[in-house]
């Protein structure tokens, strides 16, 4: 297991705006995981029980119906479903390429909630703008 660099992790987008104790405890919560070209991470349907933050790498979101967006910008969000309700995945996610991402436990990040509104409000919010800003969604060819 590489060691994590906080630094530069702290500079993503959505923990920007975390104040130091915020960070503490919002740290723990993050795992730091690999995946390899080809491997499916999400499954539409499947129950959300996590949201990945890229560090490197290019994964595919796809739909059952056929549409389909590739994100590969460090800092982008996948999963967010799990911090949503009704905590499904709402689309299937592969790695195009060997990736590096960081995976946040919606369920305690939730948890983390309930003791600390304004640090999740400031992610959440993060979220929801990334969410708005993501480019459109559309059918494969």
């Amino acid at each position: 297991m590489h060691h994590l660099d906080t630094g530069q992790i702290k500079k993503l987008e959505i923990f920007g705006d975390l104040l130091p104790n915020e960070w503490d405890q919002l740290y723990p919560l993050l795992s730091h995981i690999w995946v390899i070209e080809g491997e499916q991470m999400i499954r539409q349907g499947e129950r959300a029980h996590c949201f990945f933050v890229i560090l490197r790498g290019h994964f595919m979101i796809h739909y059952n119906d056929g549409r389909a967006i590739t994100l590969n910008q460090k800092g982008d969000i996948i999963g967010w479903s799990s911090v949503s309700f009704p905590s499904e995945y709402t689309a299937n996610v592969t790695a195009l390429t060997k990736g590096e991402l960081l995976c946040m436990s919606g369920p305690e990040f939730l948890e983390l909630l309930q003791s600390n509104p304004g640090l999740v409000e400031k992610v959440l919010k993060k979220i929801n703008k990334f969410i708005q800003t993501r480019p459109q969604i559309g059918y494969l060819q």
